[in-house]
């Protein structure tokens, strides 16, 4: 019999350029000595996580622990919903980020490392946030599910990722999503996309990037999202217009201060259920992950997880 309080931990070996496989060990036995029950499990390829999180669940563990990137911590978010429901409601999430990105932290003002995750458990503060949902086209052309907690992007921000994915993060989150970025900028070519918000068309024509916000950054640390607060039951949808790419390259140190609301061209949105369509390919990124492109369904799940931190 599992007791209501034990841990089970997915842990992505990989993450972190594979040091969190180096360093597991030494963090399973502080959180042990903390006197926290723990089992764990390594993901082995993707969509693991998922289906560790969903198994362990159903077997009657009520505290789970993501522990890698926002990637990993992506996963298992969706591994707490099977057909659409969340297998267990009372179920209760905790991140230990230890990946190159760590954005979903930002906006929980969790810092990285062991002695945070500690304190974070330590003080036993636990939230219902909301858990956005969208409906996408994959590779194979067939519609595609998936949950997220922070942000998904399509445009210029789906074609960073695609990029940056496929090369080494060794010089960490931020540096390597601004490389990422501004290569993508040099090479990408705005899209004709519409977006409608809660049955309200709000844009038409050419665009960069539509960022569908719970969260508040993205890209290694970028401030896209100023005002999302991950609880408030509404998504923050950024619009950035048809910029040129020296426009984009010139602002681009407002995004990490979050103080890009105020260009020109750039228009925010809040409401619960988002539809974007574009008549050329425009690619999604969520959560730091790049699993297919338009037609895009959003819908929002207010209060529908419970997050320690």
């Amino acid at each position: 019999m599992l007791e209501n309080d034990s841990w089970f931990a997915i842990v992505n070996p990989q993450s972190a350029n594979g040091n969190t496989k180096k360093r597991w060990p030494e963090y399973s036995k502080r959180l042990i000595k903390g006197g926290y029950r723990l089992d764990f499990a390594y993901t082995t390829e993707p969509g693991d996580a998922t289906r560790i999180t969903q198994r362990k669940l159903k077997e009657g563990y009520t505290h789970i622990m993501a522990v890698g990137g926002d990637g990993t911590m992506n996963e298992v978010v969706n591994g707490f919903f099977s057909n659409g429901q969340l297998i267990n409601p009372e179920a209760e999430l905790a991140l230990f980020s230890h990946g190159t990105g760590g954005d979903l932290i930002r906006t929980l003002l969790i810092s990285r490392g062991i002695e945070s995750f500690l304190d974070t458990l330590g003080r036993g503060h636990k939230r219902l946030i909301d858990v956005g949902e969208v409906l996408f086209q994959d590779e194979q052309g067939q519609q595609t599910q998936r949950y997220f907690l922070n942000v998904a992007d399509v445009g210029l921000g789906g074609e960073t990722v695609a990029r940056v994915n496929k090369q080494s993060k060794l010089l960490g989150g931020k540096v390597s999503f601004l490389i990422g970025s501004v290569l993508s900028i040099l090479r990408y070519r705005n899209k004709f996309m519409s977006c409608k918000i809660d049955g309200k068309l709000v844009f038409e024509g050419r665009l960069n990037s539509i960022m569908v916000a719970n969260g508040r950054y993205i890209g290694g640390g970028m401030m896209i999202a100023p005002h999302a607060e991950l609880d408030d039951g509404l998504f923050d949808v950024v619009i950035l217009g048809d910029f040129s790419k020296l426009m984009l390259l010139r602002h681009l140190p407002k995004l990490y201060k979050g103080t890009h609301l105020e260009i020109p061209g750039v228009t925010v949105h809040r409401g619960r259920s988002v539809v974007i369509t574009s008549i050329e390919k425009a690619l999604l990124d969520i959560d730091g992950e790049q699993p297919g492109q338009a037609p895009l369904k959003f819908s929002l799940h207010p209060q529908a997880l419970c997050l320690w931190g």
